[in-house]
């Protein structure tokens, strides 16, 4: 997937939300391009974002689906055809009206560091990190960002570890810190398997769209379970799956 997936599902704010999305969305993230770049933590993050965030739903069409395929942690993954837009529940008054108490932006202080420390500060958690690595993945990049609603209101935070293998081959991990929304992930037409890690229930979903400019694969397939509290998936275009859950049962904070 690249940046025209988000624009082609994208619609403008309600109205009397416009003014606010405006402000909140103005408001830059501290980001340290000494150690990475923006762009790639953007590409990887589109990957999820077929799974996660909320591109565009009318209010009335928030109701979760009824035809259940997965549960994993605050996501439902649901029978509505993949490519449809993630529906998630709306703002509770109490979220909205911080949200406009809130809504004058505030030049955040900047940060230095390593990518690491960098994460956790902007993150305020810390992210789960691999004990095995497949022979000859190295990381290249190590990123916070936030999940946005169509409200222009923050519902998660995520950091992104991305590793390249000199044969062109894409592995990713990430953790994520939802809040107790739920949300509708349209999976119907995916090839799914039911997985086990750790002891939680998880879930392989097979041929996710992906565009990078560092590698050539136009698909990559994602491990997705939850733990914690934490939403947490493991991606790869080359390794198979028993390769994926060997690295997944080596994460830890």
């Amino acid at each position: 997937m690249n940046d025209d997936f988000l624009t082609r599902f994208r619609k403008p704010p309600r109205a009397e939300f416009e003014a606010n999305l405006y402000r909140r969305i103005s408001k830059p993230m501290t980001v340290s391009t000494t150690y990475f770049s923006r762009r790639l933590a953007l590409t990887f993050a589109a990957v999820l974002l077929v799974l996660t965030v909320a591109l565009a739903a009318s209010p009335g069409a928030r109701a979760m689906a009824a035809n259940l395929l997965r549960q994993i942690g605050v996501m439902t993954l649901s029978e509505r055809p993949a490519g449809e837009p993630v529906l998630i529940a709306p703002p509770s008054p109490e979220q909205l009206a911080l949200a406009e108490a809130t809504a004058t932006p505030i030049a955040p202080a900047s940060l230095s560091g390593a990518p690491l420390e960098v994460a956790i500060a902007q993150a305020g958690f810390q992210p789960y990190l691999p004990g095995y690595l497949p022979a000859g993945f190295t990381q290249v990049e190590l990123v916070a960002a936030e999940y946005v609603d169509d409200y222009g209101l923050g519902h998660g935070m995520g950091i992104f570890v991305t590793y390249l293998s000199p044969t062109d081959g894409y592995l990713a991990v990430q953790t994520t810190d939802f809040d107790e929304r739920t949300q509708d992930v349209p999976m119907g037409g995916r090839t799914m398997t039911d997985v086990v890690v750790k002891g939680q229930p998880g879930v392989w979903i097979e041929a996710l769209p992906f565009a990078s400019s560092l590698v050539s694969s136009q698909a990559v397939n994602m491990l997705l379970w939850s733990a914690n509290g934490y939403v947490l998936a493991v991606q790869a275009d080359q390794l198979p799956l028993a390769e994926v859950l060997k690295i997944a049962e080596s994460l830890s904070q």
